[in-house]
């Protein structure tokens, strides 16, 4: 499945690897020496279908280079998981990512494709006896069906995801160093 393309006329993402990372961001490849900022997020970073995501357009505002370690569908995870994105710079922009993507005591989600649902554990198999997790490729889905089955039981799923995404975040934070900002995309 090709989730990064539009067709025969589509964006030219030019995919880029940096260090040993396994990830694949969005380009135009960056040295990454001297002053620069670093940006760090899911799809709205990444930029899918658009020519100049927000990492672009503050590198033409500002004059200094930018850096857009954005990757689609990701997670906390996606980025602690592989050290390798963790760079010194100027500062980081780290844009607020969504709890559902990432693993927890209730379930696993793909290491680099955090959207994907992997598998539930025995927690949440007792908790959710009446639930048949094969149905589910992925997080979203398998959260909505489980919150329209059972609201009062989606909550203790809603509180650990709250626990583990601030602890999870407060880790990269620190694994970061330096100057943050942290960006949150609403509506």
């Amino acid at each position: 499945m090709a989730y990064d393309t539009t067709g025969r006329s589509g964006l030219d993402y030019l995919p880029c690897r940096y260090g040993r990372s396994g990830l694949q961001f969005r380009g135009p490849r960056r040295r990454l020496a001297g002053d620069y900022a670093l940006f760090l997020g899911g799809t709205e970073t990444y930029g899918r279908f658009i020519a100049h995501p927000y990492p672009a357009l503050t590198e033409a505002a500002t004059g200094m280079t930018c850096v857009n370690f954005g990757l689609q569908n990701a997670g906390v995870d996606a980025f602690l998981n592989d050290p390798a994105v963790i760079e010194v710079a100027r500062v980081t922009v780290v844009q607020l990512m969504g709890a559902q993507n990432m693993s927890n005591r209730f379930y696993a989600v793909h290491p680099r494709r955090n959207d994907r649902f992997l598998k539930a554990s025995g927690l949440m198999r007792q908790f959710f006896r009446d639930v048949d997790f094969t149905e589910f490729a992925f997080n979203r889905h398998m959260l909505s069906t489980i919150h329209d089955l059972s609201p009062d039981r989606y909550q203790m799923i809603r509180e650990e995801l709250r626990d583990a995404w601030m602890a999870r975040m407060r880790h990269l934070l620190r694994a970061i160093g330096g100057r943050t900002i942290l960006l949150w995309f609403a509506g």
